[in-house]
């Protein structure tokens, strides 16, 4: 089977491959998609647009809420040869989908229900859905909602495991820890972030008696007060390892969305051998075991937040057993090799 991978516009798989090579960005490839190829597959990857077509396809993705139309159109010659056409979200899949005859694979990671859409986002959407081989979400929330509200045939959606790179994130030694074994730790920049109940929650703590102290990583805007935290207002990549070292919780506050926001960030704090407190949106609790290697808690509650955080703070060597047990999860079931073994398995029944 040869898959063809057609990346987001602004990703170019051999700058990738480059930073990976200088332990910048985990995996060699975008989302670990060279996993495709782990049992003989050829897998290539879309080769960015450049000069006017990159310029015209910046123009018109936004103008299309991020559809990516023009470089799918320019992308003819690139897929001769392949068998299917791979892509990680709708924003690259749909387009793709009206664009060629080849099955076209197609994960969903930003549609909400159609009625929560414009008139015209939702018939473009639709046309898209109806016309891929195969759609996938890794929220296991989504499932009904694309079977259901969207009125796609059963039989074409799947739902597929996240997975991360375990090796660039390793388990972080609990001695790394900062020495008052008091930090929290956040990251995140989509719009499912409530970073607000979450700092709310870690003044809750400090109010309680216990210095919490919170990391957070964030390009969002976030008031943090300076006695409470410190704010990294950019991408971190390399450096959330650091971050996870030090922390002895990693917290992740969000709003009530079905599309799996902030579950990449649990995974690898899991890996990193430090335990979870977040919101318990539907699908969460398919990647935090509450009670073994996390805690789930209910959406805009700082209270019970605060909560959670204080008693993983207070009960270190219940927190590492758990640290211990979400590193063991993680290699058993979220690596990027897992999630590419899941997305195989539905190429290979779209092509047949």
């Amino acid at each position: 089977m040869h898959v063809h991978v057609e990346l987001p516009e602004e990703l170019d798989v051999e700058e990738y491959r480059l930073r990976n090579a200088r332990g910048e960005i985990p995996d060699h490839t975008p989302y670990g998609l060279h996993h495709l190829g782990d049992e003989g597959d050829v897998v290539t990857f879309r080769r960015p647009a450049r000069g006017v077509t990159d310029w015209a396809a910046r123009k018109v993705r936004n103008q299309l809420d991020g559809y990516e139309a023009v470089t799918a159109l320019s992308s003819a010659r690139q897929r001769r040869g392949a068998d299917a056409i791979f892509c990680m979200d709708e924003r690259t899949g749909l387009p793709a989908a009206y664009t060629t005859h080849r099955p076209v694979v197609t994960g969903v990671a930003w549609l909400e229900r159609p009625e929560l859409l414009a008139r015209t986002h939702r018939r473009s959407a639709e046309g898209g859905l109806s016309r891929a081989a195969g759609i996938f979400t890794q929220s296991p929330a989504m499932v009904p909602i694309l079977r259901e509200h969207w009125d796609v045939d059963p039989e074409r959606v799947h739902g597929v495991r996240l997975g991360i790179d375990p090796e660039f994130y390793p388990e972080q030694p609990w001695e790394g820890r900062d020495p008052n074994g008091m930090t929290v730790t956040s990251v995140g920049d989509d719009r499912g972030r409530d970073h607000a109940t979450l700092v709310a929650a870690v003044r809750r703590v400090r109010d309680q008696g216990l210095p919490a102290w919170l990391e957070l990583a964030t390009t969002l805007h976030v008031d943090l007060p300076p006695d409470a935290g410190v704010l990294h207002a950019r991408r971190m990549n390399a450096a959330m390892r650091g971050l996870y070292e030090r922390s002895s919780v990693v917290a992740i506050a969000l709003r009530p969305n079905p599309q799996g926001s902030g579950l990449t960030v649990a995974l690898e704090a899991l890996a990193s051998g430090r335990p979870v407190v977040a919101t318990d949106n539907p699908g969460m609790d398919e990647y935090v075991d509450h009670g073994r290697t996390g805690l789930l808690v209910p959406p805009g509650d700082p209270e019970a937040m605060a909560s959670a955080i204080g008693d993983l703070l207070a009960d270190p060597e219940r927190a590492a057993e758990m640290g211990r047990a979400g590193r063991k999860e993680v290699e058993a079931r979220f690596t990027s090799a897992h999630m590419a073994a899941d997305l195989r398995d539905i190429l290979r029944g779209v092509v047949a």
